[in-house]
């Protein structure tokens, strides 16, 4: 509760989750009953009893139940401003020093019981801070795009092939930050200044162990864009190669598909696209690349610890209060994490 904005027991009114205050007498009441709700998993009933038990409140399961689903506007405000808070900085290489570095993902989240719906979490994690800059709670019809992120200069935004595309690319463009996008075989056309297309396979086909592609190119869609893009590439190791190749066999043998042997060929090597200069070299961009593994970590974490990956409720503004909420508990733990000393004192 500490670790809480000072004025979080005013955004309870501002927000509207504390209207009358029947019930519930006060937002800090409100908020370590919310708290036991998230952190605990307490059905509706038991959360009735300790409201009694605590004399935190005085309400039957359908009256919390109401009251926790108008908290989810509360809970994003709170979000917002534990996100604006700087934790713990890791090392950066010197050329990323003046840089917020952010991996961007998404992650889908089932609701119990018949109705099955999914909800998918967008989110963009500072991965030098860890903390996060911005999520999004949406339907599973909105799809993984970097347009789904607010994006200013100073940001390298580090995604992986789901998000590489040409409207992305243009976001990032227009809003002068910078990007290394993971490549699939058709995230878009490749084409050089005559407007000829490039077959990146041969290219790539020629390389030599350890040696990297940089390429600069156009991108063009079906709509004749064209875009200047910089595309480095390395050939994998020979284990992570086949690693790949099991991947690949296991994803036709649930989806009942073939995949080319142009695109298998493709994934034996590391592909990315940015609009970094050429005083980054190839070399330090791909090595970035790898930084967005955190962001799956994040994720993991969120999942396993504290049981986001599964919704315990069935009417909307309950779920959006329960996804906000659950993200509000972990950036408070990363916040009091950050604050502890390491190793404790009485083993310095």
């Amino acid at each position: 509760m500490s670790e809480l904005p000072k004025d979080y027991e005013e955004e309870c009114i501002k927000q509207g989750a504390i209207v009358r205050r029947r019930g519930v007498s006060n937002p800090a009441d409100l908020m370590m009953l919310a708290m036991f709700h998230l952190q605990n998993g307490c059905s509706l009933v038991e959360m009735s009893e300790v409201a009694r038990i605590t004399k935190l409140g005085n309400m039957s399961d359908v009256a919390f139940m109401k009251r926790f689903e108008k908290c989810g506007n509360w809970f994003k405000s709170i979000n917002q401003k534990l996100a604006s808070s700087c934790l713990i900085d890791y090392q950066k290489s010197e050329w990323l020093e003046r840089k917020t570095v952010i991996a961007v993902d998404a992650s889908d989240v089932a609701e119990k019981g018949r109705s099955g719906r999914i909800y998918r979490l967008h989110f963009a994690l500072d991965i030098f801070k860890m903390i996060s800059i911005e999520y999004k709670i949406t339907t599973a019809k909105v799809g993984e795009s970097i347009c789904n992120f607010t994006l200013q200069p100073g940001y390298l935004v580090i995604a992986d092939r789901a998000y590489a595309n040409i409207k992305g690319i243009e976001h990032c463009n227009k809003n002068n930050a910078e990007y290394i996008f993971r490549l699939r075989k058709n995230s878009f056309t490749v084409r050089n200044e005559e407007g000829k297309k490039i077959d990146l396979g041969a290219i790539f086909a020629k390389l030599t162990s350890g040696e990297c592609a940089d390429l600069s190119v156009l991108a063009t869609n079906l709509d004749g864009d064209k875009i200047p893009v910089r595309i480095c590439a390395k050939r994998k190791t020979p284990e992570a190669i086949e690693q790949t190749k099991k991947k690949l066999r296991r994803k036709e043998s649930k989806n009942q598909c073939v995949i080319s042997e142009e695109a298998k060929t493709f994934n034996e090597y590391i592909v990315v696209a940015t609009n970094l200069n050429d005083t980054i070299s190839a070399d330090e961009i791909l090595e970035t690349y790898r930084l967005r593994w955190q962001v799956e970590i994040y994720f993991k974490r969120l999942k396993s610890i504290l049981n986001y990956g599964e919704l315990p409720k069935r009417r909307h503004d309950s779920v959006i209060a329960w996804l906000n909420g659950k993200l509000m508990i972990a950036l408070l733990i990363e916040i009091i994490i950050s604050k502890a000393a390491f190793p404790p004192q009485e083993y310095a």
